[in-house]
């Protein structure tokens, strides 16, 4: 057999790198994929651009869209989530927008909408992809604009939201 040979004890693994929001805890796997996800939420979270979150069904996405708000300067303030195609075509304007009292059969209140109660936090739409082309490019010249204006109201309300939003497409 000969002599023993000294075997160098091999270094401990490295640990993984500790999360800095539980929506960051909660994304499973440490995988180079994931590290490289993590990376990008607390990235893209110190930025007001809009981010587009695209994977298939399943895969995490409103996860992601979470993690980048807590990790954000907003985390204090408003994750308004919407499922886009949950809402029926008809009630796009007024769930987006809001309305006024009086604006249409059935509106005995003013109500506001999304974007209003997103105020100062993050609105997240998944599945944007999902609405009509026409409620797309409203929804483009508020976020430009950085107003709405609620169904049946004359002048448009400034808002300041975070827009995150989702697609499977």
């Amino acid at each position: 057999r000969g002599p023993a040979t000294p075997r160098t004890p091999r270094p401990a693994p490295a640990p993984a790198p500790t999360p800095v929001s539980a929506a960051l805890a909660r994304m499973a796997g440490q995988s180079m994929a994931m590290q490289q996800v993590r990376s990008l939420v607390e990235k893209v979270a110190r930025s007001m651009a809009p981010v587009l979150i695209s994977g298939e069904s399943g895969t995490g996405k409103e996860l992601v869209a979470r993690a980048i708000h807590e990790v954000s300067a907003r985390a204090a303030l408003p994750f308004v989530p919407v499922n886009c195609s949950a809402i029926p075509e008809q009630l796009l304007e007024a769930e987006f927008f809001g309305y006024r009292k009086g604006a249409f059969t059935g509106a005995n209140d003013d109500r506001e909408g999304f974007f209003q109660a997103a105020h100062g936090g993050t609105l997240f739409l998944d599945e944007i992809g999902d609405l009509p082309l026409s409620m797309q490019s409203k929804l483009l010249r508020s976020i430009q604009e950085r107003s709405v204006r609620p169904v049946g109201a004359v002048t448009e309300q400034p808002v300041d939201v975070r827009l995150l939003s989702a697609t499977h497409k």
